[in-house]
């Protein structure tokens, strides 16, 4: 007799075992998910914080007897024209120039380099377009040297540029 109702018990406390792990999880998961919804966007934040660290102190190991320079000056300063801007005025860029320094270490660097010395017209129109994106309030030159090698480097799908400096910027 005794066995049977041991049984009968921990049938019962199995079942309702079963019955409130079925309870919880339907209470839970959508909580589970908006956890994991929010971890998950945390996650995608630090890894691109994560990768620019990478990039910025990838750039900073490559010495300057590493560097291959790419230079273009033309005889008379360009001029862009900038986003309007609050004022309603127009805006002008000038440039004399500009140097895009290669990573001679990099894998690809030799064909990057005779892509690129061969045709600095692609170069020149990245570098225009990211100009002429920004206002004359936000065209700073370190603003624009950083979101042209940025562009550069998706443009070549390669990170053998490390470095764009402009030659004789100015803003009006």
């Amino acid at each position: 007799m005794k066995k049977n109702i041991f049984s009968v018990i921990i049938t019962a406390l199995t079942v309702i075992n079963v019955v409130l792990t079925a309870v919880l999880f339907f209470v839970m998961l959508p909580t589970f998910q908006k956890t994991n919804r929010l971890m998950s966007q945390v996650a995608t934040v630090l890894n691109l914080d994560l990768d620019a660290d990478e990039a910025a102190s990838a750039d900073a190991e490559v010495k300057m007897s590493d560097k291959s320079p790419i230079t273009v000056s033309w005889e008379s300063q360009q001029t862009y024209n900038l986003a309007a801007g609050s004022d309603g005025k127009e805006h002008y860029a000038m440039l004399k120039g500009y140097t895009l320094y290669l990573n001679k270490n990099a894998d690809d660097f030799d064909d990057v380099n005779e892509v690129l010395t061969a045709d600095q017209a692609q170069i020149t129109g990245i570098i225009s377009t990211v100009i002429q994106s920004h206002t004359k309030t936000d065209a700073t030159q370190a603003l624009i040297e950083k979101e042209g090698l940025e562009e550069i480097q998706k443009s070549l799908d390669s990170k053998v540029a490390v470095q764009l400096v402009l030659d004789g910027y100015v803003t009006q």
